[in-house]
């Protein structure tokens, strides 16, 4: 299978201006700094590209695009990996024009469809 290209950037961002503390993380931390980092987040102009790139990794902990990640929780993840991915999809066309997006593993396109299946029924 061909790896998914994920989105990088060297725009300032709340996660890599901010300075956390040894062993302090508010991006991957497991205390309230998560709601933190995540209403850090919602000015980041890399935003929508971040949850792309969760999705596309499969991430699980942390806070991705906004969101705060719950581990390994699969009925939860879809629900998340479905917001961040609309969230994409809204921010696009600020954060890239006209340039298309990679594809998705298949696997995560194929959850996707049915998502989307199951919720226009």
């Amino acid at each position: 299978m061909p790896a998914t290209r994920l989105f990088e950037t060297s725009e300032p961002r709340p996660c890599t201006v901010t300075k956390p503390g040894p062993g302090n993380d508010p991006w991957f931390s497991n205390d309230r700094s998560r709601e933190r980092a995540a209403r850090m987040c919602k000015t980041c102009p890399f935003i929508g590209r971040c949850g792309y790139n969760a999705v596309a990794s499969r991430a699980t902990h942390g806070v991705w695009g906004g969101v705060v990640f719950p581990g390994d929780k699969a009925a939860a993840l879809e629900k998340i990996y479905a917001q961040l991915l609309d969230q994409f999809e809204q921010r696009r066309p600020i954060e890239l024009g006209h340039a298309p997006a990679p594809e998705l593993p298949a696997a995560t396109a194929h959850r996707r469809r049915r998502s989307a299946t199951s919720t226009a029924a």
